[in-house]
């Protein structure tokens, strides 16, 4: 049962910041498995039940949902070779991180947060949403505009130039711009006080159920957008199967008269 993370969890964190190395950490791995990894995953098993009442699909293998301590340095100038935060996040099989539509909590030495949302541009996911935005907005309100969502900031990149139809809402259209886009919330000095008892597993249920509609909304938009995708190659397909029936047609002869010629 998840009772908590300590303080010394939250110093650990604090500490390989600032001594990022080998050394340091096999120096404290067994602070680290006992602070900081035992209860994340005590926090990740007790937030299954509700993950499978959002999604039944939905990973909730702890080595899918629970950050790992080492990072991945091959594709980014940042070397550091331990994380300092440490964050859960539920997604489905056989999808990375950088993709999808997925919820998540974290925390590092100063900061928690936890949301619902895309990493970055994901043009299908937003064209499919943009076109549910003209047809049925209500929906789309329903999913952001709940009162479980009302502390919850929204964020992601927008387009710069982009043409809004005018059946667009009102309400809607800082959304009907975006390139991607997310909820989060920051958490303040009660949550921080939570972080260290029970609470914060009461707290993440409730906010991922809150989440719930949301994340339901867009998993539907990513099918329409596979769905439209799958159309558009069918539709080439067919179109190439059709010009490889038309017989080939000899190349067209120029006539000319011979007054268009000097001598």
């Amino acid at each position: 049962m998840f009772t908590g993370f300590s303080q010394d969890a939250i110093d650990f964190l604090s500490d390989i910041r600032f001594h990022n190395n080998q050394t340091f950490y096999e120096a404290n791995r067994e602070r680290y498995e006992r602070e900081v990894k035992a209860p994340l995953r005590a926090l990740s098993d007790e937030m299954t039940p509700i993950i499978q009442m959002i999604d039944p699909r939905l990973d909730v293998r702890p080595g899918r949902t629970m950050s790992r301590i080492r990072r991945d340095t091959r594709f980014t100038k940042d070397k550091s070779p331990f994380r300092d935060h440490v964050w859960l996040g539920w997604r489905y099989p056989g999808e990375s991180r950088s993709e999808g539509f997925g919820m998540w909590w974290g925390f590092g030495p100063d900061w928690l947060s936890w949301g619902c949302g895309s990493y970055g541009t994901d043009k299908p996911l937003m064209d499919a949403l943009r076109l549910h935005i003209r047809r049925h907005p209500d929906e789309v309100r329903e999913a952001l505009f709940r009162p479980g969502l009302a502390h919850f900031t929204l964020y992601g990149d927008v387009y710069r130039k982009i043409a809004v139809p005018e059946d667009v809402p009102q309400d809607l259209r800082h959304l009907y711009v975006k390139k991607g886009f997310g909820v989060e919330y920051n958490g303040g000095e009660e949550e921080w006080r939570m972080l260290r008892t029970h609470e914060m597993a009461d707290v993440l249920a409730r906010e991922l159920t809150a989440m719930a509609p949301l994340h339901q909304l867009m998993q539907r938009m990513r099918q329409q957008a596979e769905h439209a995708q799958q159309e558009a190659v069918r539709e080439r397909e067919a179109q190439q199967r059709e010009a490889a029936k038309q017989p080939d047609r000899p190349a067209r002869l120029t006539v000319r008269s011979a007054d268009e010629f000097d001598f």
